[in-house]
């Protein structure tokens, strides 16, 4: 089965850039009953921040609808993709955590295990050969 790793990619970064621009823009919950001009309609500052989350989440579900379609279903949540979950979720309590993230020594562990010992040990193991 194969992934198409940049897509994910492009994904990812949108959602990261985002939140970047909407915290230089300041955005705070003071800010949820402002109203944007939208097709000449008001639209809450909140509804955008709401589809912010629930538009990926219909996406997912199409994804999930069009897999089965094609056969291709998930038997299991795999590695990988529990992988991206769970590094997200860390992520995501960095936000707002201050210039002076917490965890500073374990996240630089643990993005050195990624980068120097997570993949090497694997390709020992499938491939010891290589």
């Amino acid at each position: 089965m194969k992934t198409d790793w940049n897509q994910i990619r492009r994904m990812m970064n949108a959602a990261i850039d985002t939140c970047e621009k909407i915290e230089k823009l300041g955005y705070t919950e003071q800010h949820r009953n402002l109203n944007a001009v939208v097709n000449g309609q008001k639209v809450s500052l909140h509804d955008f921040m709401v589809s912010a989350w629930t538009y990926p989440e219909i996406v997912r579900y199409q994804i999930i609808r069009q897999r089965h379609e094609k056969g291709v279903n998930l038997p299991y949540i795999p590695e990988s993709a529990r992988i991206l979950t769970a590094m997200a979720s860390a992520c995501a309590e960095l936000i707002g955590a201050s210039e002076e993230a917490p965890a500073q020594d374990a996240i630089k562990n643990l993005t050195d295990w990624y980068a120097n010992h997570l993949v090497s040990s694997l390709q020992q193991a499938i491939d010891p050969t290589d």
